[in-house]
């Protein structure tokens, strides 16, 4: 690396910080990304970053140097003004401002035959399950994501984090709002695509819920994947199958994270594999 990088500057730590708001995001475009893992995982996508601030350790770091190259503004950051924007306990010394990639229009990428998995997060909350969704729908082959209204925005530090990155490699639609609500059945309809809802299966001490008994174990090959809250359920779309992973009878259901990713691996496997 050529030259040496300025500090940054009052108004550069305060878009930092900024973007740790779901307003911000939304009104800027770009997203935090924190790490050097997370900033290559960026790069590797083509996104871009606009700023890149790095403790003076991690100057010569592969993936600040590529940020560079490509045209990313770098400047240096002292480790207290890091660990105040990082939401982490103990902060990794790069933060950048990264674009977030372009809205998935809702038909490219998506083949007129064949297998094909969409994803539809509705309601979840949790960064954590919401992330590791996303690096598991990119994972298992899916051809987009749709984020409904309630969920954790796809963007935010902690889902970025938990994903590994992947959100970045996805064709992902977000709902902003009501105005912003996706047609989850216009979606089936245009693709051919099957909805079907994962259910948790029935514990030994409980009935089973309506639409849980005869659950296929395996999502079909054209397919909207519903995974919602387990309480609050999805969205009701006419035709839709219930796919469920079975468990030891008397064991808490698993939570939407592994159950999805499960269900996700077994419509790669099954559909998408070497002995598809």
């Amino acid at each position: 690396m050529t030259g040496s990088p300025r500090p940054v500057t009052r108004a550069e730590l305060q878009r930092l910080q900024g973007l740790t708001r779901g307003r911000e995001r939304r009104e800027t475009g770009c997203c935090l990304v924190e790490g050097a893992t997370l900033l290559g995982e960026a790069l590797a996508a083509g996104c871009v970053p606009e700023l890149v601030a790095v403790e003076e350790a991690l100057i010569e770091d592969r993936s600040v140097r590529a940020a560079r190259a490509a045209g990313a503004e770098v400047v240096t950051i002292d480790e207290r003004s890091a660990a105040r924007v990082s939401d982490r306990e103990q902060a990794r010394g790069l933060l950048a401002v990264v674009p977030v990639p372009a809205t998935w229009d809702g038909s490219s990428g998506v083949p007129a035959t064949g297998p094909v998995l969409v994803v539809a997060l509705c309601g979840l909350q949790d960064p954590g399950n919401v992330g590791t969704l996303l690096r598991s729908a990119r994972a298992f082959g899916a051809t987009a994501v749709v984020t409904m209204a309630g969920t954790a925005d796809a963007f935010g530090p902690k889902v970025v984090r938990a994903s590994a990155g992947a959100v970045f490699g996805l064709a992902l639609r977000a709902a902003q709002g009501a105005g912003g609500e996706v047609d989850l059945g216009a979606l089936a309809s245009a693709h051919e695509l099957q909805p079907a809802r994962g259910v948790q299966p029935a514990a030994r001490d409980r009935p089973a819920r309506p639409g849980t008994a005869g659950a296929a174990a395996t999502p079909p090959p054209r397919c909207l994947l519903l995974l919602g809250h387990e309480t609050r359920g999805v969205p009701e779309l006419a035709g839709t199958t219930a796919v469920s992973v079975r468990h030891e009878p008397g064991v808490e259901s698993l939570n939407v994270a592994m159950a999805g990713s499960i269900l996700l691996s077994r419509w790669y496997e099954q559909h998408m594999g070497p002995a598809a």
